[in-house]
């Protein structure tokens, strides 16, 4: 939730929106540092990085919702030759399905989008085909990341992943869905 853009402000207030430890320090809510994400703005523009920072740097300033839905996408290509369904993670904060390339928004997984940047997801295959795309490993979500999967002609393909996303230079998992991809392509 967004703190208030004016009137008074606590710094418990503060606390509560993007965690932290008691006693309660500003020297705990620099961007960029544990708890606040780089990049973070308000009402009185961006909170400082470094030097100064006070309670007025906080007005209309909110912490980052990272969110992740189980999902299915699925293509039956009636008499085409092969048949491709993707998901992907957009560096502009969205999650998005794909059916033969077609694009549509599933979710929007980093709100506000302008910090996906400071996050990244790692894809796990759990039963089925292996998806392409990177798998067990730490990406950057700088970069729309993509994984798909492919049948070719009389052949259909299931593959569940899991999906996890972290800050980045971080342990702790926020978010993480299991991704369905089945692609048909009998004829």
């Amino acid at each position: 939730m967004t703190l208030p853009t004016s009137g008074p402000l606590a710094l418990s207030q503060i606390q509560t929106e993007f965690g932290g430890s008691n006693p309660i320090s500003l020297s705990e809510y620099y961007a960029g540092g544990a708890n606040v994400p780089a990049g973070t703005t308000g009402t009185n523009g961006a909170v400082p990085s470094s030097g100064t920072i006070s309670i007025w740097n906080f007005y209309g300033t909110s912490d980052v919702v990272i969110l992740l839905n189980d999902q299915y996408i699925g293509f039956s290509s009636g008499g085409l030759t092969s048949s491709t369904v993707s998901y992907q993670l957009t560096s502009g904060g969205q999650a998005e399905g794909s059916q033969q390339g077609f694009y549509y928004n599933l979710e929007q997984w980093c709100t506000p989008t302008s910090q996906a940047s400071n996050y990244e997801a790692r894809v796990s295959n759990v039963t089925g085909t292996t998806p392409s795309g990177p798998i067990n490993t730490w990406v950057a979500l700088s970069s729309t990341r993509e994984w798909s999967l492919f049948a070719a002609v009389n052949n259909a393909e299931l593959c569940d992943f899991l999906v996890e996303i972290r800050r980045i230079g971080t342990t702790t998992i926020l978010a993480d869905a299991t991704i369905t991809l089945y692609a048909d392509a009998q004829l």
